[in-house]
């Protein structure tokens, strides 16, 4: 049975609190979307090292000491190991393909649904038409699984609002 809401937000605050990230110091600063995270059935240790994550990189952002080799990576600048980027549902990200039969590749843009940090995985639609023909099995709307080594540009749902 799933956690009422608060049940489960008051796990994730004692998770923060033991990783020494009181939700006290950081939601007011830069807001994480925890309603959002228990909707989508997330744990509370995972909803509470996903808004670490979140929170340092917005922080590094405002210091301007945000990684600068793999879009959205939380980590530091010159950080060590991995990039560890953080994608969100709904986000946007632009991916490189490979071309076929000799044609160059091409860069498109998914739709985050979910990722796998364990794997660099991250799972999306597509969200536009391919130049490449990709034997047909490509298109618009397709399901794809793409590693984080593709991805080029990330984008927030609202970078994308007419103004």
């Amino acid at each position: 049975m799933p956690l009422t809401y608060e049940i489960w937000f008051e796990q994730v605050r004692d998770a923060l609190r033991s990783i020494n990230m009181p939700i006290e110091d950081w939601q007011g600063v830069w807001p994480f979307d925890f309603s959002g995270e228990h909707d989508a059935g997330t744990t509370p240790d995972e909803a509470a090292m996903k808004a670490n994550r979140y929170w340092w990189h917005q922080q590094n952002k405002t210091l301007n000491q945000d990684c600068r080799k793999t879009p959205n990576c939380w980590l530091p600048r010159e950080h060590q190991g991995q990039c560890q980027p953080v994608y969100k549902r709904g986000d946007y990200l632009k991916v490189e393909f490979e071309g076929e039969g000799g044609f160059p590749g091409e860069w498109m843009w998914i739709i985050v649904d979910h990722t796998d940090e364990k794997k660099r995985l991250v799972y999306g639609t597509l969200d536009n038409e391919p130049v490449n023909n990709y034997r047909g099995k490509v298109k618009v709307g397709s399901q794809l699984a793409v590693s984080y080594d593709n991805v080029r540009a990330h984008k927030e749902p609202s970078e994308f609002t007419k103004q």
